[in-house]
């Protein structure tokens, strides 16, 4: 008996969820980058805990669908978040690190924008409307997280 059969998985739920969990952590970014702007670090903190939760939820997402043997994108879109987040839980969480102002900025943004990309694909492989909502949130996202800089 294969594990789909086992589990009786329904992947179009399934690939909802990602959907959600991928929209939830753009407007959760954003509200965390407005956080960042108001100078409110505890509710930043709170934000960047609830956002991993759910960084950690599309690993193991990913883990499910690698396992059911599902389109292998399906399972590659959603590493990069996933790794992002065990990332940021390291950096920030475990070691309390103030690594924004070195080098290792750089790869960790880029590790930020390939998981969150990564969610924007899997969203329109689920489906076309759902892609273009996930892209508007990660559009809100990022206009929050430059906003300071302009």
């Amino acid at each position: 008996m294969g594990l789909e059969s086992k589990l009786r998985i329904n992947y179009k739920r399934i690939d909802l969820i990602v959907v959600y969990i991928a929209n939830l952590i753009n407007i959760l970014m954003a509200f965390l980058f407005a956080a960042r702007i108001s100078g409110l670090p505890q509710v930043e903190h709170v934000l960047g805990f609830v956002a991993m939760i759910m960084g950690f939820a599309l690993g193991y997402i990913a883990f499910i669908n690698k396992k059911s043997k599902r389109n292998r994108w399906m399972t590659y879109l959603l590493i990069p978040i996933f790794l992002f987040f065990v990332v940021e839980l390291i950096l920030d969480y475990v070691l309390s690190l103030n690594f924004r102002n070195t080098v290792i900025v750089g790869p960790y943004i880029l590790l930020y924008y390939v998981g969150l990309w990564g969610l924007i694909g899997y969203s329109f492989k689920f489906d076309k409307k759902w892609g273009f909502v996930t892209l508007a949130t990660y559009f809100a996202n990022m206009t929050l997280s430059i906003l300071p800089y302009i």
